[in-house]
C-alpha cells in the first residue's frame, strides 16, 4: 500500500468513527461539547488501531516477500552446486555434536536417527528418484531434502514413509540454524550490477529519447529570453543521441 493511500485510509477511519459516535452521543442526550470531545477520542482510537493493524500487516507482507526472494536465491544456489558441493554444504550445516552427522556418499548424509537424500535440481523430483531412495536398506528414518516434487512423487513418499522437506521447509530449517549462505551463486555482484546499469544507460534504444528531448529543448530556445542555456543542453542531448546510436550497446 502506498503511503498516501495509507494516510488517506487513516483519515477516513477517523472521520467515519467520529461522525458515527457523535450521532450516537447526541442521541444519548450528551452535550454538544462533550459529544464532540468523546467522538474525537473514539475517532483517534479507531484511527490508531487501524494504523497499527495495517502496519503489522505490511511488515508481515514484506517479511514474507523477503523470505520468498531469499528462498529463490537459495534454491538456485543449491541447484548450481556440484554433487560434492551440495553434500559438503549440508554436512557442515546439519552437523551437531549430539546427532553424529556423517557422510554416506555423494548426496547422502546420515545421522544416528535418519538418512538424508539431497535432490536439488531445477526440475522437480520424480517418482524414479523416490524409488531409488526407497531401496536403501535401513531401519532409520528416510528424509528427502529437495526443491520441489511432482505430485505423484509426493504421494509415493507418503506411501513409502519417506519424509519430505521441500524448498520452503529447507529454507526455514537453515534460517532457524542461522546457516544461510552469505553469498549466492547466480546472484549479481555489485560490479555486475554497475556494468548492467552502464549498458542500460548507453543502450542504442535510448538514442530516440535523447533526440526527442534535445529537439524539444532546442525548440524552447526559440521562445526563451535566455536561449544559450537551452541551446547548450539541447546540442548535448542531440550529440548524445548520435553517439549512442553509433557506439551504443544493442
Amino acid at each position: 500500500m502506498k503511503r498516501s493511500a495509507f494516510i488517506s485510509d487513516i483519515i477516513f477511519t477517523f472521520f467515519t468513527s467520529f461522525l458515527c459516535t457523535l450521532v450516537l452521543f447526541r442521541f444519548l442526550k450528551v452535550s454538544v461539547i462533550m459529544a464532540n470531545l468523546l467522538a474525537g477520542i473514539c475517532g483517534l482510537l479507531a484511527a490508531a488501531s487501524f494504523a497499527a493493524a495495517k502496519q503489522s500487516k505490511r511488515k508481515i507482507f514484506f517479511l514474507k516477500k523477503s523470505d520468498e526472494t531469499l528462498k529463490g536465491k537459495l534454491m538456485l544456489h543449491l541447484a548450481m552446486l556440484s554433487d560434492e558441493g551440495k553434500t559438503r554444504f549440508f554436512l557442515e550445516r546439519l552437523s551437531d555434536k549430539e546427532n553424529g552427522v556423517r557422510r554416506f556418499g555423494k548426496l547422502r548424509i546420515c545421522t544416528d536417527e535418519a538418512f538424508y537424500l539431497l535432490r536439488f535440481h531445477l526440475a522437480p523430483v520424480s517418482t524414479d528418484d523416490i524409488l531409488v531412495f526407497s531401496r536403501l536398506k535401513t531401519s532409520k528414518k528416510k528424509i528427502l531434502l529437495c526443491n520441489h516434487l511432482e505430485d505423484e512423487a509426493l504421494r509415493l513418499c507418503e506411501k513409502l514413509n519417506i519424509k519430505c522437506f521441500d524448498g520452503e521447509k529447507v529454507y526455514f530449517l537453515l534460517k532457524e540454524k542461522n546457516a544461510l549462505p552469505t553469498q549466492y551463486l547466480g546472484e549479481e555482484t555489485s560490479s555486475d550490477k554497475k556494468h548492467h546499469r552502464f549498458r542500460l544507460w548507453f543502450s542504442r534504444a535510448n538514442a530516440k529519447s535523447f533526440l526527442v528531448g534535445g529537439g524539444l529543448i532546442l525548440l524552447t530556445a526559440l521562445i526563451s529570453p535566455y536561449p544559450y542555456y537551452y541551446l547548450v543542453f539541447g546540442c548535448i542531448l542531440v550529440l548524445s543521441a548520435i553517439f549512442v546510436r553509433i557506439f551504443g550497446y544493442e
